[in-house]
């Protein structure tokens, strides 16, 4: 392939959902048949739809310690603010007061990328306009400073767990600008050709087993592997070893089978060798998925899969090496979606 794997935006879409865990909220975001010819117009249109659900919902609001001068006594009088602020000219007292209040971190992160999406130079006119009128009901809320930090810090519970989708969205904008902190510019990226479509496809397999397998019958995880060493060694040697990290472990408890998938997102799946001008499945990734399955401690039947996306030509090569199958497969990220749900399932049933 030349390039990176065009997958259309709304397949993306899916992938996000799967990735995050937030299938639950997608009817709240519901896209229908738009189309979207950047990743940014449908940042946008799941932000439209999602904070449109939000505000008739309404703004989660927490009790917030207020420290401000007012003309009605509220809670505590902080006496040395209200002198240095001389509050008393006006007919005022600084007061300590606990208010109910929608500024909160979640409703500010919504505003601030909101703001961003509204600054980005590919977004569609219509949707700038829609975002433009969204943002008037966040005229009580604060911006806030995005930073990873912030985004860790984040917990979900019952109450706010309806966020979710709008914050990822926040955190993948986040990490996908570069920011000059001077003139508060922003550099625009194209998500798709950046490594972080390589986690969404590892998150987002992972996740699409563990929701459609019935779990009485497959166990999916994504377990750390350890080697298989013929003798102990000591921890200083251990060290030097590389770690065995699965993206997916699927294992079937009635057959007594594992399959390990290790997924590639690369621009090519095949390469072309130095010697002949012959297209070849990488060796390093080859190596590797037969040390997972060489070092697993499953005991029933076991084999290794290299899953890479493509929008061309179908792989489906299985190489018997040592008493063990190792399979290179290929998910057309560009088909229906029902086509590459249909497409994974086959590869594990």
């Amino acid at each position: 392939m030349d390039g990176n794997p065009k997958i259309p935006i709304k397949n993306i879409y899916y992938m996000l959902c799967y990735a995050w865990n937030v299938l639950d909220q997608s009817d709240n975001i519901f896209l229908g048949s738009e189309k979207f010819d950047n990743i940014y117009n449908l940042f946008a249109r799941i932000y439209i739809n999602g904070t449109s659900s939000l505000i008739k919902r309404g703004f989660n609001r927490y009790y917030i310690q207020e420290n401000k001068a007012t003309s009605t006594l509220k809670g505590k009088i902080n006496i040395s603010d209200s002198i240095n602020q001389q509050s008393f000219s006006y007919g005022s007292l600084v007061c300590q007061f606990d208010e109910f209040s929608k500024d909160i971190t979640l409703n500010q992160i919504i505003k601030t990328t909101t703001n961003i999406l509204i600054k980005s130079p590919y977004l569609d006119a219509e949707l700038r306009k829609k975002l433009l009128k969204i943002r008037l009901h966040f005229s009580e809320i604060k911006d806030i400073r995005l930073s990873k930090t912030l985004f860790s810090s984040l917990r979900y519970n019952k109450n706010n767990y309806h966020y979710r989708m709008l914050i990822n969205i926040s955190e993948l904008i986040y990490q996908g600008l570069i920011t000059n902190e001077e003139d508060k510019k922003f550099s625009f990226s194209d998500f798709v050709r950046d490594n972080q479509m390589a986690k969404l496809y590892e998150k987002f397999v992972l996740n699409f087993y563990k929701t459609h397998l019935d779990e009485t019958v497959y166990n999916v995880h994504a377990p750390k592997l350890k080697w298989n060493l013929d003798e102990e060694i000591n921890e200083e040697y251990m060290s030097l070893l590389p770690e065995m990290r699965t993206d997916i472990v699927v294992e079937n408890r009635v057959k007594n089978t594992q399959t390990i998938i290790d997924t590639k997102y690369y621009a090519q799946t095949l390469v072309t060798s130095n010697w002949a001008d012959i297209e070849k499945v990488r060796t390093g990734h080859l190596y590797q998925i037969f040390a997972y399955v060489c070092n697993s401690d499953f005991l029933g039947s076991k084999k290794g899969m290299l899953l890479y996306p493509t929008i061309e030509k179908e792989i489906n090569a299985v190489f018997p090496v040592g008493g063990k199958n190792i399979e290179a497969r290929t998910l057309n990220l560009n088909a229906e979606w029902q086509d590459i749900t249909d497409r994974l399932l086959s590869l594990v049933i």
